[in-house]
C-alpha cells in the first residue's frame, strides 16, 4: 500500500523548493580581517569569548574599536563551532547596545504590572533583598523561597543551587529546555545522560524531527559536520530528515522523508521490522551487548514477548506505510541503507518525545542505534563526559536549612520518569495553595508570562507571591510584576563559563570573559547572590566564600589544570595531536603552573577534551547487566501495573483525528534558530532573516498549504486568527507546498511588531504524555480565521 497522491503530490511540492533554499546561510564562517593601506583605525582589540544567548554555547571573537564592541565573528579555536557563528551570535551586537536594556536597580511603586518604578543603587536593592531573605529565615520557613531560572548550565547553575541548598529551600525550578532523551538513554543505558552524536565521524545521519540546523541543541555542529565549507564532498555524512513539514533542517538534508504527526515511532519501527526480517541487524552486537530482544520469562515466570517479537507483530511494512504516509519502498530502502553504512547514527528529536506517547516514542526510535549497533563508537552515540572542575564544597547545612530542605518542592508534580513543567507545575501549585506556599520568588532568565502554555496562570501566581525579584537585563513581561529588579549584565560584559551541550560528546569548557566594560550601576548577578550569601551570613556564608564570580571560575579551572588530560582551545593540528596522544596513553601539559593556563584559557577562549575512550564498556551500559536493555524493568513493570493500557513498541503514536468538526486543523509549533532563544525583539536584524522564506519578515506567519487555502477562501499575506479550544492569536498566511494538507504550522518566538505575543504555545491543549510529563506538541486542532 502507499502514501495517498494527495501526500505524494505534497512531498514532491516542498522537496522542489530546495533547489533555490539550499544556498541559504544560516551560519557564518569567520575569515581573515581585510588590510586596508593608509587606514589609520582607532585602538583595535580581538578578545576570545563564548556566546551565551543560546544553548549551542558557540566560540566568539570580539573586535573592539576604541573600547567599543563593533563586530562578533566566530573563535575558528572552539572545537565544536570551528569559526562558525549563527545569526543569533552575529546579531548579538544589537543587544549589547540596545536602548531599553535597564541600566541600574529598579524598585516598584506603584501596583504591580503598572509599570510606575523608581531608579536605586545596587547597595538599596542587595539590601532590600537580603532583609526579605533574613527575615523568612530567621522565621524559619527558608522552603518558601524559589528560583525559576532558565537555561544556564554550568557555574552560574551550580552557585544557585548551592546558595538555595545552604538557605534552605527545595524549590529550584528549572524552566528551561526539556525533552526528556536522558530518561530514555537513562531507561535503556543507564546513563542518566542526553545522548552525544558523533556527527563528524558518522556516514549516514537519520534525523528523526531533530531540527538540526535551527533550534537544536548546537546547529553549528550540525553545520560543522554537514556544511564546513573546508571540508571536501567524500567527508560529508549522508543526511537524511524524517519531519512533518519541509523545514530549513529538510532543505540540508540530502533527503526528506515528509511523515504525519505522531508517527516517527512507528516509522522507526518498521524501518527495524524489514532490518529483523532480512537480517540487516548487527546481529553479534545485539547477542553480546543487549537485553530483551527475544521473548524472555519473568521472575514470576510469566512468559513476554521481546522486543523482536514486538515489531514482528505490529510493524508490517505495508501497514506502517498507511499510519505513516511514508511509502514502502521508502522504508525498505532506509533500513537497508542503515544496515549497509559503515557509521550509522538515529538523532532523536524532541519532534518525538514531545508526543502523547512521548517516552515510548523515544524508546522505538533510539532502538535503531541499538540494532545497528551505532552505540559507544565513532560516528555514533556517546555519552560524554562533564569537564573535569573543581566542584564547589559541600554546603554548609545548619539546622533551619535541614529543616527546609526536607519540604517537598512546591506544586511540582512528579510523573513516573520526568519532573512534567516544572514551572508550570509550580506556579499550579502556588494558585491552588489556600495560603501561597511561597513568598519569595527569584526569577534569573526566566519569562513564563511570555514562555508559558498558561500565561494566565503564572499571572494568578505572581499576584499571590508577596515579594518578587527579577534579575532580567531589559523589562520582560515578568519582570514587570517584580518587586525589585537588579539586572544582569549582558553577555558580553561579565564572566562566565559556558559549557557545550550534551549533543556534543567532547569535554568543552568554553569561557566568557567581558568584552566591553560594563556599566557601573549594573551588576552581575553572580557577584549578587556571593554577595547575598556574604549579607546572610553563618552557614550560608561559609558556603559561598567566595569574593566575586570570576574568582569562582578560576577556583573551578583549578580541576582542569589537575586532570592531567586535555588542552586549551587549539587549532586542527593541536586538537589531533592531542587526541592521538591520550590515544596512545599519554599527556603532556602545556604549563607547570596555574596562572599561564587560567591565562591560556582566557587568551584562546576555554579548554576541552577530544579523547573518548570507545573500549571503556561504561560509556555503552550502566544498568546492572552491563547490557542495553531494550525492555527497561522499571518502565516495563509499570506499564504492567497499569493493567495493559500501554505496552512498549506497541503504543508509540500520536492521536490522529481532529478536536472537532470547526476545528480540524492540526497545529504544529516549531522552533527557529533566529527565534528560539526569545531574544528577537532585542536584535532587530533577526526579523529579517527568521525562517525558510526571506520575504516573509517582521510579522508572526502561519503556513498553510495552497489546497488548504484555496478551501479557506485565504491570499497569502492575509491575517487571520489562530483558533484553538483554548485561546487564539494574529497572524499573517503563508503558503506553503512544504505544510500538509491537513496541518499548519507556526513557527514560535516572533511577536508583533508592537510587542503584542503570538505564541501558538499557548493554544495547545492539554494533552501531555502520562509518563514524563511532556506536553504534546501536536495534539491540538484549530481554525483559521480570516481578519
Amino acid at each position: 500500500m502507499k502514501p495517498s497522491r494527495r501526500e505524494f503530490l505534497w512531498t514532491m511540492g516542498a522537496a522542489g523548493t530546495s533547489v533555490a533554499l539550499w544556498r541559504t546561510h544560516d551560519a557564518v564562517w569567520g575569515v581573515p580581517e581585510p588590510v586596508v593601506r593608509g587606514f589609520k583605525p582607532g585602538i583595535q582589540q580581538t578578545l576570545s569569548s563564548t556566546c551565551l544567548i543560546c544553548p549551542a554555547r558557540c566560540g566568539i571573537r570580539g573586535r573592539m574599536m576604541d573600547g567599543d564592541l563593533v563586530s562578533i565573528s566566530g573563535n575558528p579555536l572552539h572545537p565544536m563551532s570551528r569559526g562558525g557563528l549563527c545569526p543569533r551570535g552575529v546579531a548579538g551586537v544589537q543587544l549589547l547596545y540596545h536602548p531599553d536594556r535597564l541600566t541600574s536597580p529598579l524598585i516598584r511603586e506603584g501596583a504591580r504590572g503598572e509599570g510606575s518604578w523608581r531608579e536605586a543603587s545596587t547597595e538599596e536593592a542587595l539590601e532590600l533583598i537580603v532583609q526579605r531573605l533574613q527575615g523568612l529565615r530567621t522565621a524559619g520557613r527558608p522552603e518558601t523561597v524559589a528560583l525559576t531560572a532558565g537555561y544556564c548550565a554550568g557555574s552560574m547553575q551550580d552557585v544557585w543551587r548551592q546558595f538555595l541548598a545552604a538557605y534552605g529551600s527545595p524549590n529550584y525550578i528549572a524552566d528551561d529546555y526539556d525533552d526528556r532523551t536522558d530518561t530514555v538513554m537513562e531507561l535503556m543505558h543507564g546513563i542518566p545522560r542526553r545522548p552525544g552524536f558523533d556527527l563528524d565521524r558518522a556516514d549516514l545521519v537519520l534525523s528523526f524531527g531533530a531540527p538540526l540546523f535551527e533550534s537544536w541543541w548546537s546547529p553549528l555542529q550540525a553545520f560543522v559536520a554537514f556544511a564546513n565549507p573546508d571540508a571536501e564532498d567524500g567527508e560529508r555524512p549522508r543526511f537524511i530528515q524524517v519531519d512533518t513539514r519541509f523545514s530549513r533542517t529538510a532543505a540540508r538534508a540530502q533527503e526528506w522523508v515528509g511523515i504525519r504527526p505522531g508517527t516517527h515511532a512507528v516509522l522507526a519501527l518498521g524501518i527495524a521490522y524489514v532490518m529483523i526480517r532480512d537480517e540487516l541487524y548487527n546481529a553479534k552486537f545485539v547477542a553480546d551487548h543487549v537485553s530483551g530482544f527475544e521473548d524472555f520469562v519473568d521472575a514470576q515466570g510469566r512468559q513476554w514477548e521481546g522486543y523482536r517479537s514486538l515489531v514482528m507483530r505490529n510493524y508490517r511494512t505495508e501497514e506502517v506505510s498507511v499510519r505513516t504516509g511514508v511509502s514502502v519502498e521508502k522504508i525498505t530502502s532506509l533500513a537497508r541503507l542503515l544496515a549497509h553504512s559503515d557509521r550509522p547514527v538515529t538523532v532523536l528529536g524532541s519532534d518525538v518525545t514531545h508526543t502523547p506517547n512521548g517516552l515510548l516514542a523515544g524508546l522505538a526510535v533510539h532502538s535503531l542505534n541499538v540494532l545497528t549497533g551505532s552505540l559507544n563508537r565513532p560516528g555514533g552515540v556517546l555519552f560524554g563526559k562533564d569537564p573535569p572542575l573543581e566542584p564547589l564544597a559541600s554546603p554548609v547545612m545548619d539546622a533551619i536549612a535541614t529543616t527546609g530542605l526536607a519540604h517537598t518542592p512546591t506544586g511540582v508534580t512528579r510523573p513516573p520518569f520526568g519532573t512534567a513543567t516544572e514551572a508550570l507545575s509550580f506556579a499550579e501549585g502556588v494558585v491552588a495553595a489556600n495560603e501561597t506556599p511561597i513568598e519569595a520568588l527569584i526569577l534569573y532568565y526566566s519569562n513564563p508570562l511570555a514562555s508559558s502554555a498558561r500565561p494566565e496562570v503564572w499571572k494568578e501566581a505572581l499576584e499571590k507571591i508577596p515579594f518578587v525579584v527579577s534579575f532580567s537585563p531589559f523589562m520582560d513581561q515578568t519582570a514587570r510584576f517584580a518587586d525589585v529588579i537588579l539586572p544582569d549584565l549582558l553577555p558580553f560584559e561579565r564572566w562566565q563559563d559556558a559549557p557545550a551541550p550534551a549533543s556534543y560528546p567532547y569535554a568543552v569548557w568554553g569561557l566568557s570573559q567581558p568584552l566591553v566594560e560594563p556599566p557601573a550601576t549594573v551588576m552581575h548577578t553572580g557577584d549578587a547572590v556571593l554577595a547575598i550569601a556574604q549579607a546572610l551570613g553563618g552557614t550560608v556564608a561559609e558556603s559561598l566564600p567566595h569574593d566575586s564570580f570570576k574568582s569562582v571560575l578560576e577556583a573551578r579551572a583549578r580541576g582542569l589544570f589537575a586532570a592531567g588530560r586535555g588542552l586549551g582551545f587549539g587549532d586542527d593540528f593541536e586538537r589531533r595531536n592531542y587526541r592521538q596522544m591520550e590515544e596512545r596513553g599519554w599527556w603532556l601539559p602545556a604549563h607547570a603552573e596555574f596562572k599561564p593556563f587560567w591565562q591560556e584559557l582566557v587568551e584562546r577562549g576555554g579548554w576541552t577534551d577530544l579523547f573518548y575512550d570507545d573500549t571503556d564498556p561504561g560509556g555503552l551500559a550502566g544498568t546492572a547487566s552491563g547490557r542495553v536493555d531494550l525492555m527497561p524493568s522499571r518502565l516495563f513493570d509499570l506499564l504492567i501495573a497499569e493493567g495493559g493500557r500501554r505496552a512498549l513498541y506497541v503504543d508509540v503514536a500520536g492521536s490522529a483525528e481532529g478536536d472537532t468538526e470547526e476545528l480540524s486543523l492540526r497545529l504544529l509549533p516549531y522552533k527557529l534558530s533566529t527565534l528560539a532563544s526569545g531574544t528577537l525583539a532585542l536584535e532587530r536584524w533577526l526579523a529579517e532573516v527568521p525562517g525558510l522564506f526571506p520575504h516573509v519578515v517582521w510579522l508572526p506567519w502561519v503556513e498553510v498549504h495552497p489546497e488548504t487555502a484555496k478551501r479557506l477562501g485565504l491570499d497569502e499575506g492575509n491575517m487571520v486568527w489562530v483558533i484553538s479550544q483554548q485561546r487564539r492569536y494574529r497572524a499573517q498566511v503563508k503558503i506553503f507546498p512544504g505544510t500538509a494538507p491537513q496541518n499548519v504550522c507556526a513557527p514560535y518566538g516572533l511577536p508583533h511588531p508592537d510587542g503584542e505575543l503570538a505564541n501558538p504555545l499557548q493554544l495547545l491543549n492539554d494533552t501531555a504524555d502520562p509518563l514524563t510529563g511532556l506536553r504534546s506538541w501536536s495534539s491540538t486542532f484549530i481554525r483559521l480565521e480570516r481578519i
